[in-house]
């Protein structure tokens, strides 16, 4: 949440890479079910998905996305479980990048951008984004904290908006000279 992923997908999207978002899958299904598609639906729903067809489903389902599509460059963004991130470990090429950013600074940007769907007051801000890190989640819940201790490489984005990419991108040129992507 407010941690500057779409800076970071749009950087690599104008490199040629292909995008899916976990979050994608789970509002499709919000919608087929009516929900409004707001953070608590999303979060319940993508749950209760877990609960039903196993902790990796969302996974899974994007692995099976990228694989009909084809390419070989592709960004999966909404990695909320461990389980995700291990049905997609079974693609080859398949680097899990956490981007982080402190929760001051993560309350601070939600403020300020005031999008329509965010909660603009910082105790709600911190409870969802406790939730979303794990605590008082079942396993097959939000446990954005244990994918982060899986992670491959962290990218801390603590900089301005027009210094991400940039120092995104060196990361990722480093991270590409190491694995052969």
């Amino acid at each position: 949440m407010a941690s500057g992923k779409s800076t970071i997908v749009n950087a690599l999207k104008k490199r040629g890479f292909k995008h899916t978002t976990l979050s994608s899958i789970v509002r499709d299904e919000c919608r087929k079910a009516g929900l409004e598609e707001v953070r608590d639906n999303l979060m319940t729903t993508g749950q209760k998905l877990r609960e039903v067809f196993g902790a990796g489903v969302l996974g899974k389902k994007a692995l099976e996305k990228i694989q009909q599509e084809g390419g070989d460059h592709w960004i999966v963004d909404g990695i909320r479980n461990p389980a995700e991130a291990m049905e997609l470990r079974k693609h080859p090429h398949f680097v899990l990048i956490a981007n982080t950013a402190p929760e001051d600074l993560i309350v601070s940007r939600i403020l300020s951008r005031k999008r329509a769907d965010d909660t603009l007051d910082e105790a709600s801000i911190l409870q969802k984004l406790h939730r979303e890190m794990g605590e008082g989640e079942p396993l097959e819940g939000q446990q954005v904290a244990k994918c982060i201790d899986m992670a491959d490489f962290e990218f801390e984005n603590v900089m301005e908006m027009d210094e991400v990419e940039e120092a995104f991108m060196a990361l990722y040129d480093e991270i590409k000279m190491t694995r052969s992507l």
